[in-house]
Protein backbone atom coordinates (compact mmCIF):
# COMPACT_ATOMS: atom_id res chain seq x y z
CA UNK A 1 0.00 0.00 0.00
CA UNK A 2 2.67 2.53 1.10
CA UNK A 3 4.55 1.90 -2.29
CA UNK A 4 0.92 2.37 -4.66
CA UNK A 5 0.33 5.78 -2.57
CA UNK A 6 3.33 7.45 -2.07
CA UNK A 7 6.09 8.98 -4.16
CA UNK A 8 8.41 9.04 -1.73
CA UNK A 9 8.58 6.67 1.42
CA UNK A 10 10.66 7.66 4.24
CA UNK A 11 11.90 5.28 7.53
CA UNK A 12 13.85 5.98 11.17
CA UNK A 13 17.25 5.01 10.61
CA UNK A 14 16.97 3.01 13.73
CA UNK A 15 20.07 0.42 14.61
CA UNK A 16 17.97 -2.71 15.42
CA UNK A 17 21.11 -4.68 16.02
CA UNK A 18 22.63 -2.31 18.64
CA UNK A 19 18.89 -1.98 20.25
CA UNK A 20 18.56 -5.86 20.76
CA UNK A 21 22.19 -6.26 22.24
CA UNK A 22 22.76 -8.27 25.15
CA UNK A 23 22.93 -6.78 28.97
CA UNK A 24 24.86 -10.14 30.38
CA UNK A 25 28.49 -7.85 30.68
CA UNK A 26 31.41 -9.80 31.73
CA UNK A 27 32.53 -11.88 34.50
CA UNK A 28 34.14 -8.81 36.06
CA UNK A 29 31.17 -6.22 35.60
CA UNK A 30 27.88 -8.82 35.13
CA UNK A 31 24.79 -6.78 33.52
CA UNK A 32 21.98 -5.65 35.44
CA UNK A 33 18.53 -6.69 34.98
CA UNK A 34 19.41 -9.34 31.97
CA UNK A 35 16.10 -11.11 32.17
CA UNK A 36 14.33 -8.22 31.68
CA UNK A 37 16.15 -6.88 28.61
CA UNK A 38 16.25 -10.22 27.37
CA UNK A 39 12.64 -10.44 27.23
CA UNK A 40 12.75 -6.64 25.41
CA UNK A 41 14.69 -7.65 23.12
CA UNK A 42 12.39 -10.97 22.45
CA UNK A 43 9.51 -8.83 21.46
CA UNK A 44 11.63 -6.09 19.28
CA UNK A 45 12.56 -9.14 17.12
CA UNK A 46 9.30 -10.91 17.35
CA UNK A 47 7.80 -7.60 16.08
CA UNK A 48 10.30 -7.53 12.47
CA UNK A 49 10.69 -3.59 12.79
CA UNK A 50 13.13 -3.57 10.07
CA UNK A 51 10.57 -5.73 7.90
CA UNK A 52 8.45 -2.85 7.08
CA UNK A 53 11.20 -0.86 5.66
CA UNK A 54 12.65 -3.93 3.57
CA UNK A 55 9.46 -4.99 1.77
CA UNK A 56 8.99 -1.27 0.66
CA UNK A 57 12.13 -1.09 -0.87
CA UNK A 58 11.74 -3.79 -2.59
CA UNK A 59 8.39 -2.73 -4.16
CA UNK A 60 9.42 0.65 -4.46
CA UNK A 61 13.19 0.93 -5.49
CA UNK A 62 14.49 4.14 -5.69
CA UNK A 63 11.54 6.20 -3.20
CA UNK A 64 12.68 4.69 0.26
CA UNK A 65 14.79 7.14 2.38
CA UNK A 66 16.07 7.03 5.53
CA UNK A 67 16.39 9.47 8.58
CA UNK A 68 18.97 9.10 10.96
CA UNK A 69 17.41 8.24 14.15
CA UNK A 70 18.95 11.15 16.40
CA UNK A 71 16.67 13.68 17.95
CA UNK A 72 13.64 13.15 15.61
CA UNK A 73 11.57 12.99 18.89
CA UNK A 74 13.16 15.94 20.46
CA UNK A 75 12.54 18.42 17.91
CA UNK A 76 9.48 20.24 17.71
CA UNK A 77 7.95 19.66 14.40
CA UNK A 78 6.19 23.47 14.49
CA UNK A 79 9.19 25.59 14.59
CA UNK A 80 12.37 23.31 14.44
CA UNK A 81 13.78 23.49 18.06
CA UNK A 82 15.55 21.13 19.63
CA UNK A 83 15.00 20.43 23.00
CA UNK A 84 15.46 17.94 25.80
CA UNK A 85 12.72 20.10 28.25
CA UNK A 86 10.26 19.63 25.47
CA UNK A 87 9.58 16.16 25.99
CA UNK A 88 7.57 16.15 29.18
CA UNK A 89 6.91 12.45 29.53
CA UNK A 90 6.68 9.35 27.04
CA UNK A 91 3.51 10.58 25.46
CA UNK A 92 3.92 14.68 25.50
CA UNK A 93 5.79 16.84 24.12
CA UNK A 94 5.56 20.87 24.52
CA UNK A 95 7.65 22.77 22.70
CA UNK A 96 9.37 25.56 24.94
CA UNK A 97 10.16 27.99 22.48
CA UNK A 98 7.33 28.23 20.64
CA UNK A 99 4.72 26.05 23.13
CA UNK A 100 3.34 23.80 20.33
CA UNK A 101 1.73 20.89 22.04
CA UNK A 102 1.35 17.74 21.02
CA UNK A 103 1.71 13.96 21.08
CA UNK A 104 5.39 13.08 20.86
CA UNK A 105 5.04 9.97 18.69
CA UNK A 106 2.86 11.80 16.41
CA UNK A 107 5.47 14.88 16.29
CA UNK A 108 8.15 12.37 16.05
CA UNK A 109 6.42 11.16 12.90
CA UNK A 110 6.14 14.64 11.39
CA UNK A 111 9.81 14.95 11.56
CA UNK A 112 10.41 11.43 9.79
CA UNK A 113 8.03 12.62 6.85
CA UNK A 114 9.87 15.71 6.63
CA UNK A 115 13.11 14.27 6.78
CA UNK A 116 14.36 15.93 9.58
CA UNK A 117 16.57 14.08 12.42
CA UNK A 118 20.30 13.72 13.22
CA UNK A 119 21.39 17.56 13.38
CA UNK A 120 22.94 17.61 17.27
CA UNK A 121 22.95 21.24 17.79
CA UNK A 122 19.59 23.36 18.28
CA UNK A 123 18.56 25.04 14.78
CA UNK A 124 15.66 27.58 14.17
CA UNK A 125 14.22 27.16 10.98
CA UNK A 126 10.94 27.42 9.31
CA UNK A 127 9.43 24.55 10.61
CA UNK A 128 9.74 20.84 10.06
CA UNK A 129 10.98 20.97 5.82
CA UNK A 130 11.35 24.18 6.16
CA UNK A 131 14.24 26.36 5.40
CA UNK A 132 16.55 27.91 8.12
CA UNK A 133 16.52 31.20 8.02
CA UNK A 134 19.69 32.93 5.58
CA UNK A 135 22.24 34.50 8.67
CA UNK A 136 25.39 34.05 5.86
CA UNK A 137 26.60 31.21 8.30
CA UNK A 138 25.89 27.96 9.20
CA UNK A 139 23.20 27.53 12.53
CA UNK A 140 25.53 24.21 14.17
CA UNK A 141 28.65 26.36 14.83
CA UNK A 142 29.88 28.59 17.12
CA UNK A 143 29.27 32.16 16.19
CA UNK A 144 32.03 33.82 14.62
CA UNK A 145 33.49 37.21 15.01
CA UNK A 146 32.44 39.98 13.21
CA UNK A 147 35.28 42.70 11.57
CA UNK A 148 35.00 46.02 11.82
CA UNK A 149 37.82 47.15 10.19
CA UNK A 150 40.45 47.39 12.44
CA UNK A 151 43.38 45.99 11.28
CA UNK A 152 45.34 43.75 13.76
CA UNK A 153 48.93 43.73 13.59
Amino acid sequence: MLARTYGLVRFERLNIKNMTRSAKGTVEQPGRRVRQKAGLNRVILAQGWGLPRQRTRDKAPGRVEDVPAPYTSLRCSACGWIEKKSRKSQADFVCVSCGFTCNADENAANNVAAGQGGIPRPRRSAGAGGVTAATGRSSAREPQPTWVGIPLF
